[in-house]
């Protein structure tokens, strides 16, 4: 039991470092000045977690606040990473640039840095900026939406960029409450093979596709 556990941490940690964008889109949708918001996300790759295919559980836990009627900004913390005895912390900036009419997108783009450190051990802290870019689409009067589009997280050794393609929804529970789902193929330019971690489902060979879900309530 001790050395499965091993195996699925290690698993966690390996998929998540290297395909980093675990977390829903940060901003979808403008909060407006002043508002803020909480965002909690869960979910990752699909693979063998103690002989069942999940996501693997990765999660974010992010504050928003809105500088303004356009521009969100955000802070987060990586609870899974911590309870493995690491440090992983993402703050950043998304830009609304055009609001959802009709059959036209709303368009978004972000920035974002993530920070890694493996507590006691300096030599591991890590850095990796992120940009991204979401069409959104209202729905049903507004309350909900839908989007897709891509984030390409940046580092400094091949390959220099690692992408991912994103589609999801996110759905008002009520005044406060807002349930989002995602769907991720991480790595889509990279082959599947030969990885660390047997992801269940590569499309065309490549990358790994994978699910994850977030609750937010607005403060």
């Amino acid at each position: 039991m001790k050395v499965e556990r091993n195996v699925v941490v290690y698993a966690v940690l390996v998929s998540c470092i290297l395909l980093l964008q675990c977390g829903t889109v940060s901003s979808v949708k403008p909060l407006g000045v002043g508002n803020k918001s909480i965002v909690f996300s869960a979910g990752g790759p699909v693979a063998p977690v103690y002989d069942m295919d999940v996501p693997l559980p990765y999660s974010v836990l992010r504050y928003r606040l809105g500088l303004s009627d356009n521009t969100d900004i955000h802070v987060g913390i990586h609870p899974t990473m911590a309870l493995f005895g690491n440090l992983g912390i993402d703050a950043g900036l998304t830009r609304h640039f055009m609001r959802s009419l009709g059959m036209r997108p709303g368009i978004s783009a972000g920035l974002a840095l993530y920070g890694f450190y493996d507590f006691g051990d300096l030599d591991h802290m890590r850095a990796y900026p992120e940009l991204s870019m979401i069409f959104s689409y209202d729905i049903f009067r507004s309350s909900h939406v839908v989007y897709l589009g891509g984030q390409g997280m940046i580092q400094f050794a091949e390959p220099y960029i690692v992408p991912a393609a994103v589609a999801g929804g996110e759905f008002s529970l009520g005044r406060n409450f807002a349930l989002s789902l995602e769907t991720r193929w991480y790595a889509p330019t990279e082959s599947s093979d030969d990885r660390v971690v047997d992801f269940r489902l590569t499309p065309f060979g490549q990358g790994a596709l994978g699910f994850v879900l977030g609750l937010g309530y607005k403060l």
